[in-house]
């Protein structure tokens, strides 16, 4: 893997610009993303697809929004050739404004609104992936009431474990998402005979941080033995959306065998003649992402020391809810001595705790640390908690940079709030 931050001059670097630069102009904490990484992984991928797959039989690549939807993001995605796999309205309005068309959009959302469902119909995205009845024939209601067509396809639950966490998980029979053999053809049989909608397929997401590339072989051979029965019964089946959850690089961990993948995608799905669908997401942009922090204090106590940073829980959530590893080291003196740290945050939480017992260079009180590949559900999942601002965030490419979402102001994140008249 090709490593688009790397130290010259003993500064820590984003592609050709200094993290201490980008820092000094934009403050902390601050997410900061390289161009070039995400268009080293839209090509790594596609480039294994193209070399097992007839070039008439390209996967449509639809980027898993939710793992980073800033719309400068989206746009670079567009510009590769990317679709867009979206799970809220929210979702739908960053991809029109990054320039998405509709039929490049995929709505996998699990609960979709009345007001979701609508949007997605004025826009004639590609297809709704479903998970229920009532959400077909909710579906169906409102697509009746706007003289509109809807493309459904129906996600299976193939009972496959695939996620590097119990939480990211998707696939196993006691998760939320996806249906059994059975209930995929009772919902296509009522699929087909509802007003304004057309079933056309199949989905399958077994989760995210898919390390074991032998998860996927029974989750396809799943999808083409439902496949195989739909048929059997007279339905058409012509598009099968594998789903995602290629994994990225956080520590020490082996990249996922693409050419595997990518032959088991020729030799499962390919024979059974169907538009085939992909939403890779966190693969895209993980490690093109870092959060740059800087060290407000260090607090020694008879048994730990601790590094006190300006970030947050709130600004990179990931560690305290999945309980997640991030690299953690210093933007610069780089060949400091190896100090071991339980690294903190200043939320008012036992829980605002980004790693215990944790060897960094030694750092100072005013320092500057990165968390590596923080570029996937990081600022997506940021809030205000403890009423703190949101993060900025810079885009790079080469040795220009660009400020693609200001920070918040106090001002800002209260300005939607009111006292009401009558409180004194």
């Amino acid at each position: 893997m090709i490593d688009f931050f790397s130290a010259k001059n003993g500064i820590l670097h984003a592609e050709d610009v200094p993290l201490t630069h980008l820092a000094t102009e934009f403050g902390t904490p601050l997410y900061v993303y390289s161009q070039a990484s995400i268009e080293y992984q839209f090509k790594t991928l596609s480039d294994a697809l193209k070399k097992h797959l007839p070039a008439d039989r390209q996967p449509l690549l639809c980027y898993a929004c939710k793992a980073n939807s800033n719309i400068a993001i989206l746009s670079l995605l567009k510009s590769l050739g990317s679709g867009l796999e979206i799970v809220s309205e929210g979702e739908l309005a960053r991809g029109l404004k990054a320039g998405f068309e509709g039929q490049k959009i995929i709505s996998t959302s699990f609960g979709k609104s009345k007001a979701e469902i609508s949007a997605c119909l004025d826009t004639d995205i590609l297809q709704f992936n479903i998970e229920c009845v009532d959400e077909l024939n909710s579906i169906s209601e409102t697509a009746k009431a706007k003289n509109k067509q809807a493309d459904v396809v129906f996600r299976i639950n193939p009972d496959v474990a695939g996620g590097g966490h119990d939480k990211i998980n998707t696939g196993r029979k006691e998760d939320k998402f996806g249906n059994n053999a059975d209930k995929i053809l009772e919902l296509y049989k009522l699929a087909e005979s509802l007003d304004n909608i057309q079933p056309v397929g199949v989905s399958v997401h077994i989760g995210s941080q898919v390390f074991n590339v032998q998860s996927f072989k029974p989750a396809f051979e799943k999808l083409a033995e439902i496949v195989k029965l739909l048929r059997s019964n007279g339905h058409e089946v012509r598009v099968l959306d594998i789903g995602g959850g290629f994994p990225i690089i956080y520590n020490d961990e082996n990249n996922l065998d693409l050419d595997s993948y990518a032959q088991w995608v020729r030799d499962i799905i390919l024979p059974l003649d169907v538009d085939i669908q992909m939403e890779p997401g966190r693969y895209m942009v993980g490690n093109a992402g870092v959060l740059l922090s800087r060290v407000e204090y260090i607090k020694t106590t008879d048994v730990r020391q601790f590094m006190v940073l300006d970030s947050g829980m709130n600004d990179l959530i990931r560690p305290a809810l999945y309980e997640s590893f991030h690299l953690i080291e210093a933007v610069e003196h780089r060949d400091a001595e190896i100090e071991t740290y339980d690294v903190v945050g200043p939320i008012c939480e036992s829980g605002d705790i980004f790693a215990k017992n944790r060897q960094i260079q030694n750092v100072n009180a005013g320092d500057l640390v990165v968390f590596r590949s923080a570029g996937a559900y990081g600022y997506t999942m940021a809030s205000n908690y403890n009423s703190r601002p949101l993060p900025a965030e810079v885009l790079v490419s080469g040795n220009q940079y660009k400020l693609i979402n200001k920070r918040q102001s106090l001002d800002e994140m209260m300005a939607r709030e009111s006292i009401p008249e009558w409180v004194k």
